[in-house]
């Protein structure tokens, strides 16, 4: 079977969720001082979102296109992934908002803000294209 549209979308969304998920976990190692409280659960959750993805992406051969396995998958995706960049954001609050007002010098602070930043957009542009992946064929019709 050949593969549609919203396959490669998908595994492009899939490859930006595990790069999200890697920088998530790279900004709660480099400070003690600013780990993220929950990280196995954080991890846990980006490594589920991705499965699903790829789970989305290979059900289609052989359930056919628009399937509830697929529909389901990339929801939960969308919502892990979600989660994961909540997490991170939202952990890092204080600190960013140090950064911005009077701890400007932090220089570990800055490379903390930096991934943060770089984990919260590979995680909104995955979820962005598993949304249009769903509005596409993952197989093409036979001719």
């Amino acid at each position: 079977m050949k593969k549609g549209t919203a396959f490669y979308i998908s595994a492009v969304a899939a490859v930006l969720g595990a790069i999200g998920v890697a920088l998530a976990a790279y900004s709660s190692m480099i400070s003690t001082d600013n780990a993220l409280v929950n990280m196995p659960l954080v991890i846990g959750a980006g490594v589920v979102g991705v499965v699903l993805v790829v789970a989305a992406m290979l059900a289609p051969a052989s359930m056919g296109n628009h399937n509830p396995v697929t529909a389901l998958g990339v929801l939960a995706a969308i919502a892990l992934f979600s989660y994961v960049y909540g997490q991170c954001l939202l952990q890092r609050i204080m600190l960013i908002a140090g950064l911005f007002s009077y701890n400007a010098g932090n220089t570990v602070g800055w490379n903390i803000f930096y991934v943060v930043v770089g984990c919260t957009v590979c995680l909104v542009a995955a979820c962005v294209l598993l949304i249009v992946s769903s509005f596409c064929n993952n197989v093409k019709a036979q001719q």
